[in-house]
């Protein structure tokens, strides 16, 4: 709860405003503030508030009806929701995926920064593990999102990075190895909602060995991130 010093309070400039059971559209309406009514704010649990009547009558109010109010001076009570526009203007992204690595179960995490809505970098750490051995991949990449404004927005990404290959004793008599790599890879940006985002992503990697004969595999993964 606010200190009873700090609580705002704010006054309705529009026809009504509903006030839930709870702090979601889940719950039921069981109260309105109409036009001119005063409301205290006591609390903030997402996008919901928390508000009392000077009836006594308490309530949650969703962030889009809370536009609806004003403060004691008459400006508009000041509230910040992340949107679709603040994930184009992102500087910052994180996310944990997984996937499959040609039949191996992978899983990994990246940060990337934004140069601007077009042009990003990525760090990525990722492990995979098979049957017969382990795979730990460092990788960094450039990533193109030519249209950050589309809802399903597409990016391509190339890069390069190293793999450890950790062979399974028990199983198989070959040393580990380090191996540096290459990659392009194409993928799908969803914003969901607030800081969270989708993201699918297929990669096609090349494996610069030192034996005769380079590598080549596939990796898919998909993931949920945040952004700021």
């Amino acid at each position: 709860m606010l200190a009873e010093e700090t609580r705002l309070r704010v006054q309705v400039f529009a026809p009504y405003i509903e006030m839930h059971t709870g702090p979601g559209a889940v719950y039921p309406v069981h109260h309105v503030a109409e036009r001119d009514e005063w409301v205290v704010i006591h609390k903030r649990r997402t996008d919901w508030f928390l508000v009392e009547t000077r009836k006594g009558k308490q309530g949650w109010v969703a962030i889009d009806e809370m536009r609806r109010t004003r403060l004691e001076d008459g400006t508009p009570l000041p509230l910040k929701a992340y949107s679709e526009k603040d994930f184009r203007d992102r500087t910052w992204e994180f996310s944990f995926y997984g996937g499959d690595m040609e039949g191996a179960a992978l899983l990994g995490l990246y940060a990337g920064y934004a140069f601007n809505e077009n042009l990003s970098t990525e760090v990525s750490f990722s492990q995979a593990l098979g049957d017969f051995s382990s795979e730990y991949l460092f990788d960094v990449n450039l990533v193109s999102q030519p249209f950050p404004e589309w809802t399903f927005s597409p990016f391509f990404t190339l890069g390069g990075g190293v793999i450890r290959t950790n062979p399974n004793a028990t199983l198989v008599e070959t040393e580990d190895r380090t191996d540096t790599t290459a990659h392009v890879g194409a993928g799908l940006k969803v914003y969901l909602t607030r800081r969270f985002f989708l993201r699918g992503e297929f990669r096609h990697y090349a494996v610069f060995t030192s034996r005769d004969e380079n590598e080549d595999f596939d990796q898919w993964k998909i993931g949920l991130g945040f952004f700021f």
